[in-house]
């Protein structure tokens, strides 16, 4: 065989041997991340077996709290947000198979927000680092059955405002606590949040909607009147909560109506004698 035919034969084994470290390299690598990303969830259950004294109570769910761990690592769901609700299921001494299902109900809430939160394709800048915050208020929002569509499309709205994820993360709360107190339409819930983060109302002022409908209310302003006008409109026009408190003071109090009679009452032979009658007496 000649130089030249073993030289070129060298080059190829050697480049063959290249390839071959490169792969094995590849693969031990991914190994290790693998390892180690679910070393990173099991730590931090481990750990609060090691240093609560809680967890004591709960040894015998260890292996379905792991399991459920295991798949928030493959849901890439933050262990920490389920930590935390583990720390306080144990704090208020809830009973082990109630927590694992919570634990449960609590991880598939957390998927959902993660899907949430990638539909709205939120871009880097929106979330700056605080995707687990955002996660966590979405599950919060979740929680207090605000629909999935809903919050969606707020986050996407707030992606073209100036306050970014502040405002669209204050509207939806302001728009879970007014829907607390009143039966308000997604459309109009929709609405109403769009325009709160376009109205130059600070974000840590959204949440005083809520306290604006119940006045109103108070005042005698039926829910239509007061979603429409006062609110929507409002906020349409460029004002702010303090038009909108305006323009409540503004409306005639209503006569306040009492509650409706017992039946009893109704009947002729037993409601009380009027004024008229006493006076014939």
């Amino acid at each position: 065989m000649g130089a030249r035919m073993r030289r070129t034969i060298m080059r190829r084994e050697t480049s063959a041997a290249s390839l071959s470290y490169v792969v094995a390299v590849l693969l031990w690598s991914a190994v290790i991340l693998t390892t180690g990303a679910g070393s990173a969830w099991s730590d931090e259950l481990g750990a609060w077996y090691g240093s609560d004294a809680r967890a004591s109570s709960y040894s015998t769910a260890r292996g379905e709290l792991s399991a459920i761990f295991q798949e928030a690592r493959q849901q890439s769901v933050p262990g920490r947000l389920l930590l935390d609700r583990l720390r306080e299921g144990a704090a208020k001494n809830v009973p082990p198979s109630v927590l694992t299902n919570g634990l449960r109900v609590e991880l598939g809430r957390l998927e959902r927000a993660h899907l949430i939160i990638d539909k709205a394709r939120l871009s880097g800048s929106f979330l700056s680092g605080a995707q687990e915050v955002t996660l966590k208020e979405v599950c919060i929002f979740l929680r207090a059955g605000l629909p999935d569509k809903l919050i969606g499309e707020l986050l996407a709205a707030g992606a073209s405002v100036r306050g970014g994820r502040e405002s669209a993360l204050a509207a939806c709360g302001a728009i879970m606590d007014l829907r607390a107190v009143a039966p308000v339409a997604d459309a109009d819930s929709l609405q109403i949040g769009r325009l709160l983060m376009i109205s130059g109302i600070e974000p840590s002022g959204y949440g005083s909607l809520a306290l604006v409908y119940d006045r109103g209310r108070s005042r005698g302003l039926s829910h239509d009147r007061l979603v429409r006008e006062v609110i929507i409109n409002t906020l349409t026009a460029g004002g702010g909560l303090s038009a909108m408190n305006q323009k409540i003071e503004s409306t005639p109090i209503a006569e306040p109506i009492g509650p409706t009679p017992p039946p009893a009452a109704k009947h002729p032979a037993l409601r009380a004698p009027g004024p008229r009658e006493q006076r014939k007496k």
